[in-house]
């Protein structure tokens, strides 16, 4: 056989096994989404609530749902919180009570790791995060920035506004 032959028949059987590899992978894909049903976060909550503590919930679980389990106390503020949040895995929630004067103001470019924690959403992954960021990028200058932080959404966003200072 000359080596022009050889070398479509390896171009050909190359091109098989690609087909034949992305296949299993669209398959796998469409297994993994009837499974994601199963799929299980934990979250941590604490505060206003009688039964703190860390939780395994399903994957589209919302605060609210975290809320029945963990019982919100009477005094719990859940005007000014989102129950419709979508939870994530790692998710630390903190309820405040209510007309509390205990405002948090953490200035998010001088904060520590445990200040950072004390944001009602940041876990302590995330606040590693947000310090890995600003010793790599420098200050944060405005609040969409935050955006920028693996474990932030726009959600969270939203709740984080009212805490921080730059």
């Amino acid at each position: 056989m000359d080596n022009d032959l050889k070398n479509k028949i390896l171009v050909v059987i190359l091109i098989i096994s690609l087909v034949f590899i992305i296949s299993l992978y669209k398959i796998d894909s469409i297994f993994l989404k009837k499974d994601i049903q199963n799929y299980k976060i934990k979250v941590y909550i604490c505060g206003e609530v009688e039964n703190p503590g860390v939780y395994e919930l399903s994957y589209n679980s919302r605060l609210e749902d975290l809320l029945i389990i963990a019982k919100a106390k009477p005094n719990a503020d859940l005007q000014n919180i989102n129950l419709a949040k979508k939870l994530k895995d790692e998710d630390f929630i903190r309820i405040y009570p209510k007309n509390s004067n205990y405002e948090i103001k953490v200035n998010i470019n001088k904060a520590n790791l445990e200040e950072l924690t004390k944001l009602p959403g940041i876990s302590k992954k995330t606040a590693l995060n947000i310090l890995e960021y600003r010793e790599k990028y420098g200050n944060f200058t405005n609040l969409s920035e935050l955006l920028k932080i693996k474990g932030i959404t726009i959600e969270d966003l939203e709740e984080l506004k009212k805490y921080i200072t730059f």
